[in-house]
């Protein structure tokens, strides 16, 4: 199984600008560079491309020459020709704050769905704290119970606590405080008490302290304790008089208030009483109080800020809205520095860090305050549209986390003094509540309370760096042939083209369907369009140059969900949010808005049809959300089959009664085991969350059964996904599967259209939701998604081939398997490119990723670095494996030899049972199929061997013992390229001696001087001639036989003489005069030098035909 590590011969990151890769030094030599004199603007350096990349080439060691002139191109915006520091401060200057944009966007907070704990309060939950000892989350409502949570949120103790000074009806408990380093809590009442609590003992909650007799009733209160002095801390308390109180203990690891004394004989009772007036006048050695009455209306909140010592309060008064109270030594009142705020303050917050206050104004703003500057705030955060109720810090991302009354959530940056995010409509509906807001840093989690109930929003865990392909969540992205382009869409309703084979962002569309949400996309025939389909109940059609050319009303003027568009040869069909299938006809396409028409084959489903897929020339498949799948003929429209294997028989209610609720847990498009509740959804309700930004819509609805059990039983039958295995034409109709599917709770089916049965079922991805897939033009591979993010890849090329009399549950063999996304995958698509198989997945997290069927990551769409599709050959780990075992000696040959000829007969007869010729399609024995023998036959292996021990050869002098080169040691046959050369009787040849002509070389070969002396007169024949001999003894009996016969021939045949004679007439003559003087100069020349030596030289045999013409001319 392969894993998702990065293969550096597969992905190569080419295109890394160069300005990303300039430092401050280069920054600064180019600088000093171009300002020398020059004829530029300010008398500076000004050149064109070709002097400018030859300076960057001297002065940086950057870059190449295109890459310079690339540069030059993006800095020469206007086309002059000329560029100087300025042109190029300028484009640096902007391709940073890009960058920084970017780098911002990665920062922006990603919330799992919003969850509703069962609470076991009864009336309005105050405050929500967290302990550090126990790790623990405590609730504590009006009424006085306390409920106890875990890490995971599970809840373990629910307490009421009592209060003797007054009756259980009347009491009210208004705050808390946790105690962290001494493990107690303290609670606030309306009696004007506040008790302390040990949480240590076994008897847990018991109050050991109570403070009695205060003047006004406690509101708020905060504690701090001395990280370098373990028995001193600090409570300050905030009341209904506008007072602040500082609590200064001296001694809390012995106790918080001096013990009174007690007559002897007398116990000691188990909660001591303080006296509130006895604290004023300074009479408690452990404690001291401090306080400051500088509010005219209630104490909102209290906290004490330990970076500036002081205590920082607020109230909802214009005068005085936030005070600072600082404690002077031995005095018993504090110095205050006041805020006017207009309307006042319902909240605050402090960052020690950034050294900022931030507050929830009664104005609908939220300010950002220097702590020493009180004329006015250092930032202004617009946006609520009612008063703030909440804000808290989020100190490690640099946040500001806000909340109105009206419902609505916003993120901050700080720095920026931008909103980052906006969540609104999730939250409870109901008239004016109570809220509180606790967000808890170390876990990500925000904690709001709506009177009795408890909300959860939870980060999902943040990926560093992560790029994202889309501001919100991506629903679909699919694949262009004609211009090698990806087209995806998001819940923001934007759409973006991006170039394939870079990763880059070509063209960008906002605002595509207004604020409503594309659900799903889809191409034209000819793929120069492309559709939008949208949760308003319309579908696009737009051109690439953002162009709408028209609108199609799918939803009759109401919103609908469509999950997805079918474009045929004449019509297109949209599906998703009814039983019928609704159909466009092309000739319609000639003006702008275009009604449906007349499907003619009526109502075939009993549920909403959720997909389809098309088969040319003529069949379609429709599969609806019970499970059934209908086969249609597009020609005549109506239905043909149905495939009801796994079909959920149910009463289904009337669509015109169905409307779509938001519960508590709503699911993302993913039904998973785990759900209890499921909501409805309508024909002609508008989908709430349509205009949401982190909560997709829900594929959900009412059950008959509320059981745990027929939620499962449902899920099992729901299809998300159907595709026809268009290789596989051939094969249903001798029982093999030619269609597959996939939906709810993780199942994948294998379909025969034909004989309208299931071939086989298994279940791909375990404890899931629903699953999405996409399977290869050759139907090799299918790719599964889960709601989980995880990636399968599934080896179908010899799966459900041949009929089987049971059903299959065995999988296919899984080929890799990888997690590319840390949420639910929305569509997958898959290309080829550079014969490479590609997988392009859309997801929730915003990201749209190219990898390839190995689970190598080509990259992230919109990612700064190019990347580059190159040819992938994956190494196989078989051969691997068989490289890393010792070869084989010749007595372990010798020792399988007999067993491999015994088995040679077995082995043939397992290929004939294996593989089915007669049952194989037409496809599988076309000489272009690539079939798959690698790890299959016995030949593949052993080429395979041999050839995974090439490619370890780098040097000849470390060559490995290939069998071909060491077959004399090995004793195995010789093989590659020369294996059939027999070269055993090499061995005994002996040496070779040189031959005569390289001993004697100046015997048959003249030198180069030799050659410019040279006489032009060639050699007489004579001086050549070493014996005499005549014609007779030079040729061959049958030849001078055969020569003689001709003569006569040509004597006799006076026809054939006169014809001759005719044709060869005008050449016989000019050749006569030159072969008789050839003649008399052959045989002077034979006669001469015949006189001197004694001997006679040979006779030509241009001589010979001469005198030979000559005889037959007389």
């Amino acid at each position: 199984m392969a894993s998702n590590t990065n293969n550096s011969n597969s992905v190569l990151i080419y295109g890394v600008k160069l300005e990303n890769r300039l430092n401050i030094q280069d920054l600064q030599q180019l600088k000093s560079a171009f300002m020398k004199t020059g004829d530029g603007y300010n008398d500076r350096l000004s050149l064109d491309k070709e002097e400018f990349c030859k300076l960057l080439k001297n002065v940086l060691t950057k870059g190449t020459y295109e890459e310079h002139c690339d540069l030059f191109d993006k800095i020469d915006v206007t086309k002059e020709r000329k560029v100087d520091w300025d042109k190029i401060a300028s484009h640096l200057l902007l391709e940073y704050v890009e960058k920084d944009d970017r780098v911002k966007a990665t920062q922006v907070p990603q919330w799992k769905n919003i969850k509703s704990l069962q609470s076991p309060h009864k009336d309005v939950i105050q405050k929500v704290a967290f302990l550090r000892n126990t790790s623990r989350y405590i609730v504590i409502s009006k009424e006085g119970t306390i409920s106890t949570w875990d890490n995971q949120l599970h809840r373990q103790k629910t307490i009421k606590i009592h209060n003797e000074s007054v009756k259980p009806r009347d009491m009210w408990v208004t705050n808390f405080i946790v105690l962290q380093n001494i493990n107690k809590i303290a609670l606030a009442f309306t009696s004007k008490e506040i008790a302390f609590y040990d949480l240590s003992s076994k008897l847990e909650f018991n109050c050991q302290y109570k403070v009695v007799g205060l003047e006004h009733t406690p509101l708020s209160m905060d504690y701090w304790s001395d990280p370098e002095n373990a028995n001193q801390a600090t409570m300050v308390l905030g009341d209904t008089g506008g007072f602040v109180y500082a609590f200064l203990f001296q001694s809390v690891n012995i106790a918080l208030f001096d013990r009174p004394h007690q007559p002897a004989g007398e116990s000691q009772e188990q909660t001591i009483m303080v006296d509130f007036r006895k604290l004023q006048k300074g009479k408690f050695k452990n404690c001291r109080l401090v306080k400051h009455n500088g509010h005219k209306d209630w104490t909102r909140q209290v906290k004490y800020a330990s970076h500036l010592e002081c205590f920082i309060s607020c109230a909802t008064t214009y005068q005085n809205a936030l005070v600072l109270g600082w404690i002077e030594k031995a005095k018993q009142k504090m110095k205050l520095t006041t805020f006017n705020i207009t309307q006042g303050v319902n909240s605050f917050d402090y960052h020690s860090v950034i050294n900022l206050i931030g507050t929830a104004g009664v104005d609908h703003q939220v300010c950002l305050w220097n702590p020493y500057v009180i004329s006015k705030p250092v930032g202004v955060l617009r946006g609520h549209m009612a008063p703030v109720l909440h804000v808290q810090f989020n100190a490690s991302r640099m946040q500001l986390i806000s909340f109105s009354k009206d419902k609505v959530l916003r993120v901050w940056d700080v720095q920026l003094q931008v909103c980052l995010q906006r969540l609104a409509g999730m939250f409870p509906k109901g008239p004016e509540m109570a809220t509180s807001m606790f967000f808890h840093d170390e876990r990500n989690r925000l904690f709001i309370t709506f009177n009795y109930q408890l909300t959860l929003l939870e980060m999902k865990p943040e990926v560093k760096d992560r790029v994202l392909s889309h501001e919100k969540p991506v629903t679909c992205a699919i694949y262009n042939t004609t211009y090698n382009q990806v087209v995806s869409a998001c819940q923001g309703s934007t759409v973006i083209v991006w170039m394939l084979d870079t990763g880059q962002k070509a063209k960008q569309f906002l605002n595509c369907h207004g604020n409503s949400e594309i659900t799903t996309l889809a191409f034209d025939q000819s793929e120069t369009r492309f559709m939008t389909g949208s949760t308003d109940g319309t579908v696009k059609i737009w051109d690439f140059n953002g162009h709408c050319h028209n609108m199609l009303n799918a939803g009759m003027g109401g919103p609908v969900d469509i999950y997805q568009i079918v474009t045929l040869k004449r019509s297109t069909l949209i599906l998703g949010w009814d039983r019928y299938i609704t159909v466009f006809r092309n000739q319609q396409l000639n003006q702008f808005h275009v009604e449906p028409s007349d499907w003619k084959g009526g109502q075939e489903h009993q549920d909403d049809i959720l997909c389809a897929s098309f088969q040319p020339p003529s069949t379609l498949a429709t599969a609806s959300y019970d499970g059934e799948i209908v086969i249609w003929n597009t020609n005549s429209e109506v239905a043909s089959r149905h495939l009801r294997d796994r079909f959920l028989k149910k009463s289904m209610r009337s669509r015109e009664k169905t409307r779509l609720t938001l519960k508590s847990e709503p699911t993302f498009l993913s039904i998973s085991k785990a759900a209890t509740q499921t909501s409805m959804r309508g024909k002609n309700t508008p989908s709430l969350l349509a205009n949401k930004d982190d909560v997709m819509r829900p594929i959900t609805r009412a059950l008959s059964s509320s059981s745990e059990d027929s939620v499962d039983e449902q899920n099992d039958y729901i299809i998300t996904r159907v595709a026809f295995l268009e290789a596989r034409k051939n094969s249903s109709a001798a029982g093999g599967a030619n269609l597959v599917s996939c939906g709810g709770n993780g199942w994948v089916r294998f379909w025969n259209t034909s004989k309208n049965r299931l071939i086989a079922e298994f279940v791909a991805h375990q404890h899931v939701g629903l699953l999405v897939m996409a399977a290869s033009k050759d139907n090799h591979f299918l790719v599964t998604g889960d709601s989980d993010g995880n990636i399968k890849v599934w080896n179908i090329q010899e799966y459900c081939l041949r009929e089987s009399d049971n059903i299959i549950t065995q999988p296919p063999p899984m080929s890799a398997s990888w997690q590319p996304h840390v949420d639910m995958i929305n569509h997958i698509t898959l290309c080829e490119r550079n014969d490479r198989l590609l997988i392009i997945t859309a997801s929730l997290d915003c990201s749209v990723q190219l990898w390839d069927i190995y689970g190598n990551q080509i990259g992230v769409f919109g990612q700064e670095d190019h990347w580059k599709i190159e040819q992938y050959i994956p190494v196989n780990e078989e051969a691997e494996k068989e490289d890393e075992e010792p070869m084989r000696t010749n007595e372990d040959e010798k020792e399988q030899l007999p067993q491999l000829s015994e088995d040679n007969h077995d082995f043939s007869d397992e290929v004939a049972m294996e593989v089915d010729a007669d049952n194989l399609p037409e496809e599988y024995f076309e000489p272009l199929t690539k079939v798959s023998t690698w790890g299959k036959t016995r030949l593949g292996k052993g080429y395979q061997e041999i050839r995974s021990r090439k490619r370890e050869r780098k040097q000849p002098g470390t060559i490995p013992d290939l069998p071909y080169l060491t077959s004399d040691k090995t004793g195995q046959p010789p093989a590659g390229p020369y294996g059939a050369l027999v070269v055993n009787q090499l061995d005994t040849v002996g040496t070779l001696k040189r031959p005569d002509f390289v001993v004697h070389p100046h015997r048959y070969f003249r030198s180069t001087e030799d050659e410019g002396k040279q006489d032009t007169k060639l050699p007489s024949i004579a001086d050549e001639l070493k014996t005499a001999f005549d014609e007779r003894s030079f040729f061959p009996k049958y030849i001078l036989e055969y020569e003689a016969k001709m003569k006569s021939h040509h004597r006799n045949d006076p026809e054939v003489a006169l014809n001759l004679q005719k044709k060869d007439l005008p050449r016989r003559k000019s050749r006569v005069w030159n072969s008789n003087n050839n003649f008399s100069t052959s045989v002077a020349n034979i006669q001469k030098p015949a006189t001197k030596s004694g001997r006679l030289t040979p006779i030509t045999e241009k001589q010979k035909q001469s005198s030979r013409l000559n005889e037959s001319m007389s």
